[in-house]
């Protein structure tokens, strides 16, 4: 699920923006982008990020900002002594200038305590993550609105098959009872011949999709309530249109009725529509 969220803390004269973004993914996925001197917080920012977010690939950036003013310089005095050794063996010159050469001179930013440290960080993270949460909430909320259209619209089509059904059956018996008596070719056949009521009744039953229709009523009513519990739902989602998918895919193979087939590839259309949408929920 996509979504945003930005925070920033301040202590003393350093001050901490945290960034959050998320995009749509199978699975949970975080790449951290922190300052050199704070790589050691990757870890924690990976379980603060597993904690509140269940899918998707998040990228979490961290700024830390300090107080120029507050910036002193330092001698590394053994650097200095390299380069002053160096220059008393080429025969002497100015020692100031060795001031100036890399690695002599630098800027320090103020140092703080561990504590201060980790409760910025960890204060403009979780206010990111937070606003990433209300983010991502409205976007489901969006989403939701997608999957109930889509979920009615394959309501409709189920009834109109199951409506279909009797006729269906109705007809495909009369047309294997012409098939049966036209390969007899003008043999009498009784209507009522145990042998031929059997047949036909195999055949009928393996045509029959009442069993198909029944666990795809089941499978939608499933999905609605997960719907409407909410939470990371997304995995769960995925299995049950798996499921959906199945059945139709017999319906459809088992089906000789041109109405139903039609309403076959219009479920069909429905649930990859909704495979759609779910590969943006949590």
């Amino acid at each position: 699920m996509t979504g945003y969220g930005r925070s920033e803390h301040e202590a003393r004269d350093v001050g901490v923006e945290a960034e959050i973004r998320s995009v749509n993914g199978r699975h949970l996925s975080v790449r951290s982008r922190l300052p050199s001197d704070w790589m050691r917080f990757e870890p924690h920012v990976e379980r603060l990020v597993r904690s509140a977010v269940a899918r998707g690939a998040v990228d979490v950036v961290v700024r830390i900002r300090f107080a120029s003013s507050q910036r002193t310089p330092e001698i590394d005095e053994t650097v200095l002594a390299v380069y002053q050794g160096a220059l008393e063996r080429m025969g002497g010159g100015e020692p100031s200038h060795l001031l100036s050469l890399p690695g002599v001179v630098t800027l320090v930013e103020p140092r703080f305590s561990q504590r201060t440290l980790e409760r910025v960080f960890n204060l403009a993270v979780k206010d990111a993550l937070a606003a990433l949460a209300e983010s991502r909430k409205a976007e489901g909320g969006r989403l939701a609105g997608v999957l109930e259209r889509e979920l009615k619209a394959l309501g409709r089509h189920l009834a109109v098959v199951k409506r279909r059904l009797p006729h269906a059956l109705a007809r495909q018996q009369k047309a294997l009872r012409r098939r049966l008596k036209a390969l007899l070719a003008g043999v009498s056949l009784d209507d009522r011949d145990p042998a031929l009521m059997r047949e036909l009744a195999v055949l009928v039953e393996r045509s029959d999709v009442a069993e198909e229709i029944d666990r795809l009523h089941s499978h939608v009513e499933a999905f609605e309530q997960a719907l409407e519990r909410g939470g990371p739902v997304g995995r769960e989602l995925d299995f049950l249109l798996q499921e959906m998918g199945r059945e139709v895919n017999t319906l459809g193979a088992k089906s000789l009725d041109a109405a139903i087939s039609d309403r076959v590839i219009r479920l069909k259309g429905c649930i990859e529509r909704l495979r759609e949408q779910v590969a943006n929920i949590e």
